[in-house]
């Protein structure tokens, strides 16, 4: 018999047997089973291990079988090397909208600071405008485009929370910094670019 953390898993989460089966998608039996340590379907306990936000190894605390052990183990690796290529193609896209609103936001803001000082303020609140129009789409284009695409390319990591894993990750460099808080990066750098051009005009 398999010793599985499921109960103390569902419990943490405050789910019932039912309420885990139904964000599973699976039934309820399948769940008394699993928790019960008797063998279920791997594709079973992919989606439970999905609707827990944790990999499929974190279900066991031990595998009787053989077999079943090394099968779980190789679905783990496969999941494993599908979560970082994920986190890089994730961290990657975060960077080049960022880039891309800002170059916007620059150009806009460097053409604002051509214009007669009398439009100036008009042109500014249209910056403004654009600030968060910019931040909405970078937002809908990486949490739904983005997400969407990446949970097709890499099906196994469906469901497993990254937020959680950002919490405990360290910072070890700029880059894993700005793909973590762009979102906060963004809009200081987009007024930066746009209040010192104006400023630097202001003091000639």
């Amino acid at each position: 018999m398999n010793k599985t953390n499921v109960s103390q898993l569902r419990k943490k989460y405050g789910l019932t047997q039912q309420e885990l089966a139904d964000k599973s998608y699976v039934t309820i039996r399948t769940v008394q089973r699993l928790e019960a340590g008797e063998d279920v379907s791997l594709s079973s306990l992919s989606s439970i291990a999905n609707a827990l936000s944790v990999p499929i190894s974190g279900l066991f605390d031990d595998i009787e079988e053989k077999e079943k052990e090394q099968e779980i183990l190789d679905y783990s690796q496969q999941q494993a090397s599908q979560l970082y290529r994920r986190k890089n193609e994730s961290a990657v896209l975060s960077l080049i909208l960022v880039a891309v609103d800002i170059s916007v936001l620059s150009f806009y803001g460097y053409w604002i600071g051509q214009q007669p000082e009398n439009k100036q303020a008009i042109f500014g609140i249209i910056w403004l405008l654009l600030l968060f129009l910019l931040i909405a789409g970078a937002l809908y284009v990486y949490r739904i485009i983005g997400v969407e695409r990446l949970d097709k390319k890499y099906p196994k990591t469906v469901g497993l929370v990254e937020k959680k894993q950002k919490e405990t990750e360290k910072i070890d460099n700029i880059w894993a910094f700005l793909a973590n808080y762009w979102w906060v990066i963004f809009p200081i750098g987009g007024f930066l670019s746009w209040l010192i051009p104006t400023l630097t005009d202001a003091f000639r």
